[in-house]
């Protein structure tokens, strides 16, 4: 289940915590089906779905729980230390 204090804000970059339960070593972490957790204002939101390599990011597909379907998109990309993710507005 997610956890979360407030809303996902678009173009605002979050330190990724884990991926797949552990510290995310590779971009490559993050491709396929799997999930990842961000700290937001504190606050750990795991998210969950499919990431595809686009250049030197990962555009991550989102999933809500119940049924599958897109609820966002992420792009994930290298920080000063380790990774972030930043929801990105695309329809």
């Amino acid at each position: 289940m997610t956890t979360i204090a407030q809303s996902v804000i678009s173009g605002v970059p979050c330190p990724v915590s884990a991926v797949h339960d552990h510290d995310p070593h590779l971009l490559e972490d993050f491709l396929g089906d799997t999930v990842f957790t961000v700290s937001m204002a504190g606050y750990p939101y795991v998210v969950r779905g499919c990431g595809s390599r686009v250049e030197d990011r990962v555009r991550f597909h989102e999933k809500d729980d119940m049924v599958g379907r897109d609820i966002r998109v992420w792009h994930v990309t290298p920080a000063a230390e380790g990774f972030q993710a930043e929801h990105i507005a695309a329809f």
